[in-house]
């Protein structure tokens, strides 16, 4: 700083707050909301909710529900339940089962399965084992293994290799390497 001074240079320090002052240059701390203030202008803070009723504008807050009441609007919660009620409106919990009812329409729940057998509609539980046993009809679980012996089918389990050995099939661990070597082949 010092070398460039004698040469004539303008040294960075030289663009400081206090050199840009006697030269009449607006330093950056100038635009303080203190000096905006001092010449006029409008600084951030004047922006608060404080200084916007001082000049007569209307700050965010005045929007709050007290002060909606207040003014004559209408604040988010008159939409309450409890409201609509007393305007003569119909809530949202109006379409509840209880209020269906009420209305004579159908709520949602009396589509359940109790309900279905009541009108004698077939509910999903219908479908269950137990009930397809007593109707004749075929289960799921009359697949299984054991039933499909008893029907005379191959269930999956005779396909093990135990099994595959008694009926005279190749199962997969008789090509193990112990295996392959005991019948004279080369394993892997």
């Amino acid at each position: 700083m010092l070398e460039k001074l004698r040469a004539g240079e303008t040294p960075r320090w030289r663009y400081s707050a206090q050199e840009k002052l006697p030269v009449g240059e607006t330093p950056r701390w100038r635009n303080s909301a203190l000096e905006k203030v001092h010449v006029g202008e409008t600084p951030h803070w004047r922006n608060s909710a404080l200084e916007k009723l001082r000049v007569g504008e209307t700050p965010r807050w005045r929007k709050s529900v007290l002060e909606k009441l207040r003014v004559g609007e209408t604040p988010s919660w008159r939409n309450t339940v409890l409201e609509k009620f007393r305007a003569g409106e119909t809530p949202r919990l109006r379409n509840s089962a209880l209020g269906k009812f009420r209305d004579g329409e159908t709520p949602r729940w009396t589509n359940s399965a109790l309900e279905k057998l009541r009108f004698e509609e077939t509910p999903r539980l219908r479908n269950s084992v137990l009930e397809k046993l007593r109707v004749g009809e075929t289960p799921r679980r009359r697949n299984y293994a054991l039933e499909k012996l008893r029907v005379g089918e191959t269930p999956r389990w005779r396909n093990t290799g135990l099994d595959k050995l008694r009926v005279g099939d190749t199962p997969c661990w008789r090509n193990s390497a112990l295996e392959k070597i005991r019948a004279g082949e080369t394993p892997r």
